[in-house]
């Protein structure tokens, strides 16, 4: 068995400098939508008059709440004691400049920010369905571009993913894997490299998402590049899991996916039962330090179906989907894993968690 310390090379200084700009991208951008709509960001505001002039339904004013609460956080704007918002002077936060030295690909994360925030105030106003923007043909050609390894903001999660596996792989037999929410199979690639790298063998690699369609593509692309492998898909829904014997797999993989879960705990608990005997789950995930922090890419999921708002205390902003280390652990825990642990990834600020459970 070979273990690697993938987090401290991934998650290195570039890493964290490129997620901070995007984080100022973001913000940048909001600032714009919020003035379009005629917000006025320089004369002060408050929620109220946010929500009134974005004409915003009721069931998407956490979102504006959570619009403002990153934007405090970003420093784009200032808050009074009276809950009146405005705005900080771009220039005294926001260097674009910054980009041009970065040498990461965040393209995918700042065209998809772009495209979701231009059709913002139409889906709080009702007028655009998220489902049909988010997954119509423009908005399917930038998931797949965000969801790919030649993206450094994501491809990180992908990797850490794929060498902890790879840690825990056998050197006497060729292992059995699932992996659900395969999605565009980003992870999957980067998993089966990996093994190929170290000569390590997988013998049965069963590619599963609620989406046969998406399944069947991963599988499709991954098979003519790894003939060695067995590689088969089926759909599986993480929130019914059916069809599916009971200790049948060696490892089972997961990459930002168990979050979407309608209870994390109950899904776990499900994943553990498709565990051998010695078996282990290995799960990536965005994380949050605390409930008090908010991610960019939450401004992009939340609009998402299974991201609802995490956050405990209801007088606080929303928290969407994202949760912290110590919580992951605990689920795992309550899902009943022999042994649990969580590490989040190296440097100043937490950006991801691995999640292993063993039975």
């Amino acid at each position: 068995m070979n273990t690697t310390n993938g987090s401290t090379t991934l998650f290195n200084e570039a890493y964290h400098a490129a997620y901070d700009y995007v984080s100022d991208y973001t913000a940048f951008s909001l600032l714009r939508a919020l003035r379009t709509a005629g917000v006025p960001i320089r004369g002060g505001f408050t929620e109220e008059e946010a929500v009134q002039r974005l004409g915003c339904l009721p069931q998407y004013r956490p979102h504006v709440r959570w619009v403002l609460a990153f934007l405090v956080q970003q420093q784009a704007l200032n808050v009074s004691a009276q809950g009146d918002y405005m705005e900080v002077r771009p220039d005294a936060w926001y260097r674009p400049a910054q980009a041009a030295g970065l040498n990461l690909n965040i393209e995918p994360s700042m065209r998809l920010i772009d495209y979701v925030i231009s059709w913002w105030p139409a889906i709080v106003q009702g007028k655009a369905d998220p489902l049909h923007v988010m997954f119509g043909s423009q908005g399917s050609s930038l998931w797949e571009r965000y969801f790919n390894n030649g993206h450094d903001l994501y491809a990180v999660h992908n990797q850490w993913a794929a060498e902890s596996l790879a840690d825990e792989m056998p050197d006497d037999r060729k292992a059995k894997v699932l992996e659900v929410g395969v999605g565009y199979g980003s992870a999957a690639r980067a998993l089966l490299a990996e093994c190929q790298l170290r000569s390590q063998e997988i013998g049965t690699y069963l590619l599963s998402d609620v989406s046969p369609l998406l399944a069947g593509k991963a599988k499709g692309m991954l098979a003519a590049d790894y003939p060695r492998v067995a590689i088969q898909s089926r759909k599986i829904d993480i929130n019914r899991i059916q069809g599916v014997s009971a200790c049948s797999f060696d490892f089972i993989y997961a990459v930002n996916v168990i979050h979407c879960a309608e209870s994390v705990r109950d899904t776990l608990a499900m994943l553990r039962e498709l565990l051998s005997e010695g078996g282990c789950l290995v799960v990536s995930e965005c994380v949050r330090a605390d409930y008090a922090s908010r991610l960019h890419q939450e401004f992009v999921f939340s609009l998402l179906p299974g991201f609802s708002n995490v956050q405990a205390s209801p007088e606080a902003p929303p928290c969407f989907g994202f949760r912290t280390a110590e919580e992951w652990r605990q689920l795992m825990q309550a899902a009943g894993f022999r042994k649990a642990q969580a590490e989040v990834n190296a440097g100043a600020q937490v950006r991801g968690v691995m999640i292993k459970g063993w039975v």
